[in-house]
């Protein structure tokens, strides 16, 4: 008769983990792209020791006129200037580690302090994108600070999308030729309010949206996507990026919904800067005992737009 008998846990000819292959490769969660620095200009040129920056705006008054011969008065013409500034504001975060953290560290083999220190950047570039694109509202984010953002700046031309075909302003619903009409009236609108000044060149959409008009054909007799004939036919607009940060971002007319929206801009430092004074930096460690803490600070004043009016924004796409 056989016998069998029962092993407990830590009896076994082989530990669970004994049998493990672990993979080489380590995989790290992903996260949104941040877009920031990527689409506005950053502008680095005020001192770190800056508490707010200024910039002037020009203007001229007076007029030419037909004069006799003889006229002796002149219409005159003069300049006038007009300051405005924004708060320059610090960000701060740390990280820290103990003496046994650097030994179980190296006895693993385990860069830990450069993925804290990875993380710590990754989370200070957060801030300043969010700030970038949304500002701070004193009563919503961090009290005694606020300031406006790219996204639903008071400034801008907000134009209103009509409804297409299908009953809504949703692009899911529209055809390619309402699609286009939209981008075409929000290129219009600057052009028109600004007199030919401003021409914009870079459009923003949301991920679905920029999906949709990336792989739509213009008509179904065509193998141009509507994108492809947007960026063909259109004389201004030479980019059109996808940005997670316009899903949900514009206010409906119900209070506690949102919508997608899309903005069109000059992507120029002449029109609107990122201001970053200080970027991210990284102090030496803190000694505290066995514990080592690492501070890490940064400076912004966020995004700075110069002429609000060369930037449209439509909302309910």
């Amino acid at each position: 008769m056989r016998i069998f008998v029962n092993l407990d846990a830590g009896e076994g000819s082989f530990f669970l983990e004994e049998l493990e292959h672990l993979k080489s490769r380590q995989y790290n969660v992903q996260y949104t792209e941040l877009m920031a620095r990527r689409l506005f200009p950053v502008d680095s040129s005020a001192p770190a020791g800056a508490e707010s920056i200024g910039y002037d705006t020009w203007d001229m008054v007076g007029q030419a006129q037909l004069l006799h011969s003889y006229a002796v008065d002149l219409p005159n013409v003069e300049v006038k200037v007009k300051r405005s500034s924004r708060m320059v504001y610090g960000e701060g975060l740390s990280f820290g580690y103990s003496v046994q953290d650097v030994r179980n560290a190296q006895m693993a083999g385990k860069p830990l302090n450069d993925r804290k220190a990875a993380a710590t950047r990754r989370q200070m570039l957060s801030l300043e994108n969010k700030l970038a694109f949304y500002g701070n509202d004193a009563t919503k984010g961090v009290p005694g600070v606020d300031f406006e953002g790219f996204i639903n700046n008071s400034m801008v031309n907000v134009v209103t999308i009509a409804d297409g075909a299908g009953g809504t302003t949703d692009w899911d619903s529209k055809t390619p030729d309402e699609i286009l009409d939209d981008v075409q009236n929000m290129v219009s609108t600057v052009m028109d309010f600004t007199r030919g000044i401003e021409n914009p060149n870079t459009l923003l959409l949301p991920p679905r949206q920029y999906a949709y008009i990336s792989s739509t054909p213009r008509s179904s007799v065509s193998d141009t996507t509507i994108l492809s004939f947007l960026l063909a036919s259109n004389a201004w607009i030479t980019e059109v990026i996808p940005v997670y940060e316009l899903r949900d971002a514009a206010p409906a007319s119900n209070s506690y919904d949102s919508q997608d929206c899309m903005i069109l801009y000059d992507r120029s430092p002449e029109k609107l800067t990122l201001e970053i004074p200080q970027d991210v930096e990284f102090f030496p460690p803190q000694e505290n005992g066995l514990y080592y803490k690492v501070p890490v600070h940064a400076r912004t004043a966020g995004v700075i737009i110069y002429y609000p009016k060369s930037i449209a924004q439509g909302n309910g796409i």
